[in-house]
């Protein structure tokens, strides 16, 4: 899973990491949750299920999987599409206002704990992006860390998932909560470099802003290759 989806980011965005990337061009929290968790509990599955055919386990797809670690799956999933949701209604009513990025005002990974639209976009830290990593990153680590012990210990013998603590899934479901609602303010001003609007509108990088004739015609990127 971790080389189709490296694949897919190099043939689509043309970089390995190309699947945390939106719409926007940008990497996106959201994305990158959604593919851990899927990779961790999907590899977890075909792995205890492979383990369970090899030692000869009748009907080895015989095994349980925790309501919380559903939970957990339904918290990853709802708040992507809740993510998406609401990225799209702020992308038709002021695209303007978002920060965009292309091959030439290039995407990079510090844009998942960054403001993304207003006079602010790539330039602040927010914090609901800072929390929600986090905290997922380490319940991710934590639980991979369990599941290897569990599995060590138990072999073919595993007839349930590792399980999740009810009062963690609460914790993660307060972090992206709290990471949804951060998103729904719209920020006022126009970013630096490359907007949406501009990208829609097919404006052109260059090294420093003249007076274009229509705008948006010009842009200077943030994050600028260097061009030719």
């Amino acid at each position: 899973m971790l080389l189709a989806a490296g694949y897919l980011g190099a043939v689509v965005r043309g970089s390995v990491l190309g699947v945390f990337i939106d719409t926007r061009g940008r990497f996106s929290l959201s994305q990158l949750q959604s593919v851990i968790w899927s990779v961790v509990v999907l590899s977890l599955i075909a792995g205890v299920a492979t383990g369970r055919l090899v030692a000869g386990v009748p009907d080895a797809l015989s095994f349980s999987i925790p309501s919380t670690l559903l939970a957990v799956m339904g918290i990853s999933i709802a708040s992507t599409v809740s993510s998406i949701v609401v990225k799209s209604a702020k992308d038709m009513q002021a695209p303007e206002r978002i920060a965009a990025s292309d091959a030439s005002d290039r995407p990079r990974f510090s844009q998942i704990f960054l403001v993304e639209e207003g006079e602010l976009a790539d330039l602040t830290v927010d914090i609901t992006k800072f929390q929600n990593f986090w905290f997922t990153l380490i319940l991710v680590a934590a639980y991979i860390f369990f599941a290897g012990s569990r599995i060590a210990d138990l072999g073919s013998a595993m007839n349930s998932l590792p399980d999740f603590n009810e009062t963690f899934v609460m914790l993660l479901g307060i972090s992206h909560a709290g990471y949804l609602a951060g998103k729904i303010p719209a920020r006022q001003g126009a970013p630096e470099g490359l907007s949406l609007a501009a990208k829609l509108a097919g404006a052109k990088p260059v090294a420093t802003l003249g007076a274009p004739k229509a705008a948006p015609t010009e842009y200077v990127p943030r994050n600028p290759r260097k061009l030719g």
